[in-house]
């Protein structure tokens, strides 16, 4: 007799990660790693370079499966959750355009395969041109803009329907100062129920826009929770100063030496 399918919890968390693994032949991407991340979290994911951050979001969004463990979004594995209308914007550190298609075809196809409305895909693409000012960017080819505006391009496109989830692997990287600041503005207006996973190098910019924090080292996970709970585990706020993310980030990485 077949067994019965699992069944979704009633109010199942934004992301569950059950020891997942994942190498790349001998080198070891990431160990048995286990979070969960509730609907509404704005969280950041730091490390240094090599700590696996970037796979552990690859692995999230669906582009890689992991060698062992589970990871559902909403309940649904990464697959099937990446078809949901609307639930999911993914942006990859190197993320993906065609140097063919103009900004605005970008977001266009973004929207179709969102299944969002034409008219909706016009208010979102007005909108998001406003926020990220993208106005002489948008009927350009996407082959000939710079390095800020493609990463601006891609954005758009993370952030095209306003997605239940967002998983965005370094999105500041190669923007000017008034763009990062405009994607923060962004990322502040965010409706209260949206969940954000975002990774940086630039901890005061993560600190801003995030209340969690998961701090990753080796491949592992070497710290999760609050910003103030595990600065104040650690006796980094004794002195009545609020400690920096800095201190915080590079007390937990000496714990693991």
């Amino acid at each position: 007799m077949p067994e019965p399918a699992e069944k979704t919890a009633p109010n199942p968390p934004a992301i569950l990660a059950d020891g997942v693994t994942r190498a790349f032949g001998s080198f070891p991407g990431v160990k048995d790693i286990s979070l969960e991340i509730a609907r509404g979290d704005r969280v950041a994911l730091v490390g240094p370079n090599g700590a696996g951050k970037s796979t552990l979001m690859r692995l999230l969004a669906g582009a890689l499966t992991p060698d062992s463990g589970k990871i559902l979004l909403k309940g649904l594995p990464p697959g099937e959750a990446r078809t949901v209308p609307g639930f999911l914007g993914w942006l990859p550190e190197r993320a993906p355009l065609n140097a063919e298609l103009t900004v605005r075809e970008h977001l266009r196809l973004a929207g179709k395969l969102r299944n969002l409305a034409r008219a909706r895909i016009r208010e979102e693409t007005e909108r998001l041109t406003l926020a990220l000012n993208l106005e002489s960017k948008l009927d350009r080819l996407a082959g000939n803009l710079s390095l800020g505006g493609r990463r601006q391009a891609a954005l758009a496109v993370a952030f095209l329907g306003n997605p239940e989830l967002l998983v965005l692997d370094e999105p500041s990287s190669s923007l000017d100062p008034d763009q990062a600041g405009r994607l923060a503005l962004l990322l502040g207006a965010l409706p209260p129920e949206t969940t954000v996973l975002v990774s940086s190098h630039n901890l005061g910019e993560v600190r801003g826009v995030t209340d969690r924090v998961i701090v990753m080292n080796g491949g592992e996970i070497g710290a999760a929770g609050q910003w103030e709970e595990l600065a104040a585990e650690r006796g980094l706020t004794e002195t009545g100063t609020p400690a920096t993310p800095e201190e915080l980030f590079f007390e937990i990485l000496g714990e693991k030496e």
